[in-house]
């Protein structure tokens, strides 16, 4: 392990080194970033479950038709050995209707907030569940993107050489839960197997957009493999083994956007053909799984509008399974063939804007449970911010958020941006 850290410190160096004649050479440079000391408390126990350090970094070089970026990161949480790495190190190259993007880069698609229906180029960081940052859920990936632009119409491509799968929590973290199927005895769940690197491995994907003046919309499709493993097999012993695997699909979708007077009308929607799921069939002296591959759709509607200062939006989601199975599973739990989740956001601002009243809340229908967040962020001088709130899991032990009832906590957070 020592040495696996001392490999990612060594890549750090040489990316940085690596990119600062670029750096040098550029006309503007610039370098800015983020300190922040994070602090939670479970409301259960009281105790204190959260005690993170993060110190993020952007370091911008700009010359006449080029820019580069490097985001290197460090953070230390409570239990964890230090972690140093790089969230994005990528050149931009710029003609006169087209743009290139060389390098590792994060990738945000779709209209969605709080939620992945066509926004699935990046992998996610799903090591704190979805608690994390909006940006920092995302994780940087190796991959060339082009976008060509015409008027309101632009074309992206993008190829990405090397699979990135989405990074799970360790197996002694809170938001680590054991599959639901498997009696109450030792397991081993093993670490999927990764694709090689070859052309035939990597993934693509492609976007055709319009920017309007009364609507926007975008049509997306790729070929990509499952962000998050699926169990492949169980072997009986002591303890029992779970082998996992990631497979190929296709994706297909479009997202859209418009106004009406001061409200803003979201949608988006795709349909993953001949995703793998996991069947898990009760058996002594395990269960028994097989793989199907089947085609699953999610779709979003949401509403976004201000009344009297307030900041509101709402969104409905909807998946559904064709040809659903009893027993099929996605990450860890049963799917039902349809699913009905909303979100909710308010926002409002207050003193000049440096106090900050926030509430975001996920809402799944059946079974009935919630995640809710409410916050407070006081801006007490330029670049310096202080945020408490709790994140409050609520409902169904068998729901997605319910699950989490005993890791609700009260958060401080004391960011310092530069």
């Amino acid at each position: 392990m020592k040495k696996r850290n001392y490999r990612n410190m060594l890549g750090v160096m040489l990316t940085l080194f690596m990119m600062l004649p670029l750096t040098l050479g550029a006309k503007e440079v610039n370098l800015h970033g983020m300190l922040r000391s994070h602090a939670g408390a479970s409301l259960l126990e009281g105790t204190l479950t959260k005690n993170e350090q993060t110190v993020d970094l952007s370091l911008e070089g700009w010359g006449d038709r080029t820019r580069i970026l490097v985001n290197p990161y460090a953070y230390i949480g409570i239990g964890q050995k230090p972690e140093l790495g790089i969230r994005e190190a990528y050149i931009d190259v710029m003609f006169e209707h087209t743009d290139v993007r060389i390098g590792k880069q994060a990738i945000l698609w779709g209209q969605a907030e709080g939620a992945f229906i066509t926004d699935i180029v990046s992998p996610r960081d799903l090591r704190s569940f979805i608690l994390a940052d909006f940006r920092e859920i995302r994780k940087g990936i190796p991959a060339i993107k082009a976008d060509f632009y015409a008027g309101g119409f632009s074309v992206e491509g993008i190829w990405v050489p090397q699979f990135v799968p989405s990074s799970l929590p360790p197996n002694d973290s809170l938001w680590m839960k054991e599959p639901s199927f498997i009696p109450d005895v030792p397991i081993q769940m093993n670490p999927a197997k990764m694709p090689s690197v070859s052309l035939k491995n990597s993934e693509v994907f492609g976007k055709i957009k319009y920017f309007g003046p009364v609507i926007s919309w975008e049509v997306m499709g790729g070929y990509a493999w499952t962000d998050e493993a699926y169990v492949e097999s169980i072997t009986p012993g002591s303890p029992i083994q779970i082998d996992q695997s990631y497979g190929r699909h296709t994706v297909l979708g479009g997202s859209f956007s418009t106004s009406f007077g001061q409200t803003v009308l979201r949608g988006e929607a795709a349909i993953y053909l001949d995703k793998p799921f996991s069947v898990i069939t009760p058996g002594a002296p395990v269960p028994s799984v097989s793989v199907e591959n089947q085609h699953q759709v999610q779709a979003l509607v949401g509403l976004d509008r201000a009344i009297l200062g307030i900041e509101m939006s709402g969104q409905y989601i909807l998946s559904y399974v064709h040809d659903h199975t009893d027993g099929m599973m996605e990450q860890g739990r049963k799917i039902k063939e349809f699913s009905h989740t909303m979100t909710f956001r308010l926002q409002e601002t207050f003193l000049d804007d440096q106090l900050t009243a926030k509430f975001f809340a996920y809402v799944e229908m059946d079974p009935f449970n919630t995640l809710l967040r409410p916050s407070v962020s006081w801006s007490f001088e330029d670049g310096v911010s202080v945020e408490g709130g709790l994140e409050l899991f609520i409902g169904d032990a068998d729901g997605m958020f319910g699950r989490f009832q005993d890791n609700s906590m009260a958060y401080i957070s004391l960011r310092w941006h530069f």
